[in-house]
């Protein structure tokens, strides 16, 4: 219960440090820059690093610093929780249980593309979060690792309809391509 308890607080603190990503809109649409060829179509996707780089870092330190202010935090949990029971899990008086963030929070950006069909490819750009959290509670102390993906941005690359298109060859249906 304490450990669902912390996962929640401390979700909710990366959503909130996530949520100052918004006022950097202007990066969002200088991640990556699309080269065309002389009829228009797409030829080379190219990523931004400087911008992504940008976004990473002030992702993670504004989710440290919302993950930070989780220190001495305190969640109560009802005393019937510590039985194993579930009848008795909502019973009894509040404990207070301690909450201490421990390590530094790690952001890493992933970089996805996606076949969706014929000629169209769907590209994402995905923030993944990870911290750990120290749930103390009397006699006992427990890490709670919490783990969390943003979406960037997305964007779906359409390409050229091709003449002939041949898909799902296995070595069950090969024989439906002989004459």
């Amino acid at each position: 219960m304490a450990e669902a308890e912390v996962k929640k607080v401390a979700v909710n603190a990366i959503n909130q440090g996530a949520l100052k990503l918004k006022s950097y809109d202007s990066f969002y649409a200088n991640f990556y820059e699309y080269s065309k060829n002389d009829v228009g179509e797409i030829v080379l996707v190219s990523a931004n690093t400087t911008n992504i780089n940008l976004i990473n870092i002030y992702a993670q330190k504004s989710i440290q610093n919302h993950i930070n202010q989780l220190k001495n935090d305190k969640i109560a949990i009802p005393a019937g929780a510590f039985t194993g029971s579930a009848w008795l899990a909502d019973k009894g008086e509040s404990i207070e249980i301690n909450v201490m963030p421990i390590g530094a929070v790690e952001t890493k950006i992933t970089s996805y593309y996606y076949n969706e069909g014929i000629n169209q490819t769907l590209h994402r750009l995905i923030l993944k979060i990870t911290t750990t959290i120290k749930i103390i509670v009397p006699v006992k102390a427990k890490n709670v690792t919490v783990s969390t993906e943003i979406l960037l941005a997305e964007d779906i690359i359409a390409g050229k309809v091709p003449d002939s298109y041949v898909t799902g060859i296995s070595d069950d249906n090969i024989y439906d391509l002989l004459p």
